[in-house]
């Protein structure tokens, strides 16, 4: 009996770290930093670590339900960029400076166009979503450049609010941007966990000839899909201009190659071999611990790349053993 007991303690704490272990490593990440670096474990750094989590949460969450589906989209730098240009453009007309909200409102709607070209692209044209969102993503890179010179925008003609999202903190301590991306991330965990809407998106990734079968519609699914990660991505891009007080046709550079990252890191946390919002969110965080802990200890620059590199073949690795093993235990 002792034994049967022992032994079911030992598999419910393997299942237990094996469902939680990203949240554990992040931690313990977080504690060895903390150790070796005294400064990085005050509240001022702790809250720039949430306020660069932000931009890296909101698009990897839009890569998330791409993903879902069971496609990709390489454009969501591309997304983020085009919103940060069109704001910075915008604003610096003559007339403009005092429409913000109106602004704001009109870049969204644009990038919002943009993954509505690209779903229309894949579902309508038939061309395959990574073809086609790097074939948008090459034309809108070369509007940027030309709107902006290919250099940075910055002017004084915007408006004080420009800042707002990206620099203003409620209280004197919690950063604006943190607040925003915290109920866009309950709102998203509530719709893809706990409507039926969300959960058909699981369903068409998971099997698309099923739910065409019973009278889901795929290509629906798949419109939703981009459209809320292009809306994502459009609000990730004013913030980081917003942060930045500039615009440049480059800011998104880095996004996809992030963003995939933290959706494969993401697919092992919770639901492991599922994408899902939390996991993205912690995956997240954890590239933000890395890299500021590696900076405060003036680590060379070379080294986080190394680092994400690493996390994300192990994170590949782990989820593809983990969908092999799920085959044949359905086989």
């Amino acid at each position: 009996m002792a034994k049967q007991n022992t032994k079911a303690g030992g598999m419910q704490a393997s299942k237990f770290v094996t469902k939680y272990w990203l949240g554990l490593f992040t931690m313990l990440v977080f504690l060895f930093f903390s150790i070796m670096q005294p400064r990085y474990c005050t509240v001022s750094n702790i809250m720039s670590m949430l306020s660069s989590t932000c931009i890296l949460a909101l698009v990897g969450m839009g890569e998330t339900l791409i993903m879902c589906v069971g496609e990709t989209d390489y454009s969501v730098g591309m997304e983020l960029t085009v919103a940060a240009v069109v704001m910075a453009k915008v604003l610096d007309q003559d007339g403009f400076s005092n429409w913000y909200i109106p602004v704001f409102i009109l870049t969204l709607l644009i990038v919002v166009g943009y993954g509505v070209i690209n779903v229309y692209l894949h579902v309508k044209i038939k061309i395959p979503s990574f073809v086609a969102t790097l074939g948008t993503s090459l034309v809108a890179t070369g509007i940027c450049k030309w709107l902006t010179d290919s250099g940075s925008i910055s002017s004084r003609r915007w408006p004080s609010c420009y800042t707002f999202l990206g620099q203003h903190y409620a209280l004197g301590v919690i950063p604006v941007s943190v607040i925003v991306t915290v109920i866009i991330i309950v709102i998203m965990w509530i719709y893809s966990e706990r409507t039926r809407s969300g959960k058909l998106l699981y369903a068409v990734g998971s099997s698309s000839t099923t739910c065409e079968y019973v009278g889901v519609s795929v290509g629906k699914q798949k419109i939703k899909a981009f459209v809320i990660c292009a809306l994502l991505c459009a609000i990730a891009g004013i913030m980081q201009t917003s942060m930045l007080n500039s615009a440049t046709p480059y800011m998104g550079t880095d996004s996809l190659m992030n963003a995939l990252t933290v959706l494969m890191l993401g697919a092992t946390f919770i639901k492991p071999g599922v994408y899902n919002i939390p996991g993205t969110i912690m995956a997240s965080f954890l590239l933000r611990v890395i890299s500021f802990g590696m900076t405060m200890m003036s680590a060379p620059s070379f080294a986080f790349d190394l680092v994400q590199g690493g996390l994300l073949l192990f994170s590949v690795s782990l989820v593809t053993v983990i969908h092999a093993h799920q085959s044949k235990s359905i086989g």
